[in-house]
């Protein structure tokens, strides 16, 4: 929502991504964001980050570090499913406090 170019927004699938071509590099989002996701890349002029492999996903796979975690710790799914198979608890130190970032994220003690 701080981004004046909309370059960062969330898609309709709910992932953040960043436009590239359209992103003026002026790091806004990097501040806005409780985790730090963004992260200017000076060779590129642009802000950066993970794009949850949702090319990989609209086919029918999971994201590349779910699929090559040595320790399966990851795990990628509907939110519901992922409840419903780890449990509800969204929020530990030092992550921020869940009831202001409201993640679609399931984290199993």
């Amino acid at each position: 929502k701080v981004c004046p170019s909309g370059a960062m927004h969330k898609r309709d699938d709910g992932f953040v991504v960043v436009n590239e071509e359209v992103c003026i590099g002026c790091r806004y989002c990097h501040m806005a964001c409780p985790y730090g996701a963004p992260q200017y890349n000076a060779a590129k002029g642009h802000m950066t980050k993970c794009d949850g492999c949702y090319d990989r996903v609209a086919e029918g796979k999971k994201p590349i570090c779910v699929e090559s975690c040595p320790l399966r710790a990851l795990d990628f799914g509907p939110i519901d499913e992922l409840r419903k198979k780890h449990g509800e608890l969204a929020a530990v130190a030092p992550l921020p406090r869940a009831h202001f970032t409201k993640p679609n994220i399931v984290i199993k003690p």
